[in-house]
């Protein structure tokens, strides 16, 4: 009777260890192939969930659990990269407009050696203090946005009701300097009477800015019309443009020549810009002329 009992003893306590090393072994594995999924998640070279071959109960609720955590992670790197991206963008946009008032500073530091009416010189030295303001205004969103992850421009800007044709004019005297290198004699078409737009002066001038700032790299030729219902439309010659290159000039980084010191982010900056200010932009291409229309909702009188 007990040599009987013995070897079943025997039996169960071989099968309980075999059980336990075949358990062993099982947990090995899978604990085998979660430090091999970790690594890669860790590096971010894997961000799919937690695969194991074994059916452990305990095993894949530690992998269940490691997903829910790794997932986080993951989120959480491609939120702080896109983050850096996009501050990338936004301080590159802003650094783009701040080259702008400089060159128009240039510009009435120019008209003011050649000029000897003192009201003209006072006029220009109120642009110049108007275009410093700008820079300072500038700088500090610069400085702003350099603290911020996600940036928009300002929507919310306070408005007011503006003379359309005095913002082109102030523009435009602002790119003299560029405009007279390239031997470029603007040609304007502007209404006697008065087209009033509810907007904010700054986002105006931003806005007319980039528009000139673009027909003075790529173009020799301007004109520039506004009509009494709001409608700007500024033509410059543009050889060796394509309807292609005309479709992608609002686009990000976009730049018509390689290799050029451009940003490419004039007009797209242009673009968000007004419609924040409730009017559109559109370029358009006809035997070898440029032509950026841009359309503002005026007051009608």
């Amino acid at each position: 009777m007990w040599p009987y009992i013995l070897i079943c003893i025997c039996i169960a306590l071989a099968v309980t260890v075999t059980a336990l090393i075949i358990k062993v072994l099982v947990l090995e594995r899978a604990f085998g192939e979660i430090d091999e999924q970790v690594k890669d998640h860790l590096d971010g070279t894997n961000s799919s969930v937690f695969q194991l071959t074994t059916s452990d109960k305990a095993a894949r609720k530690l992998a269940n659990d490691l997903n829910g955590a790794l997932q986080e992670l993951h989120e959480e790197r491609v939120f702080l990269k896109d983050g850096d991206k996009r501050m990338k963008e936004n301080v590159t946009a802003i650094s783009h407009d701040l080259r702008t008032p400089l060159t128009a500073i240039n510009s009435y530091v120019d008209l003011l050696e050649n000029e000897s009416d003192e009201d003209k010189r006072k006029e220009y030295l109120e642009r110049i203090k108007d275009r410093t303001s700008e820079l300072k205004d500038l700088t500090g969103e610069l400085f702003k946005y350099s603290v911020s992850s996600d940036v928009q421009y300002d929507s919310q800007l306070s408005s007011e009701p503006l003379d359309l044709q005095n913002i082109i004019e102030n523009s435009l005297i602002s790119f003299y300097k560029e405009f007279t290198s390239k031997g470029i004699v603007p040609e304007t078409d502007l209404p006697s009477e008065k087209v009033t737009v509810v907007s904010n002066r700054k986002t105006l001038m931003r806005i007319f800015d980039n528009v000139f700032s673009n027909a003075a790299k790529y173009g020799t030729s301007l004109s520039v019309k506004l009509t009494v219902d709001g409608v700007v439309t500024v033509t410059n010659d543009a050889p060796g443009l394509t309807a292609v290159q005309v479709s992608k000039l609002f686009d990000k980084y976009y730049t018509v020549t390689d290799g050029s010191n451009s940003t490419g982010l004039g007009l797209s900056i242009a673009k968000e810009l007004i419609g924040t200010a409730g009017g559109s932009i559109t370029a358009e291409l006809n035997g070898g002329m440029l032509t950026i229309r841009m359309v503002f909702e005026s007051e009608k009188h």
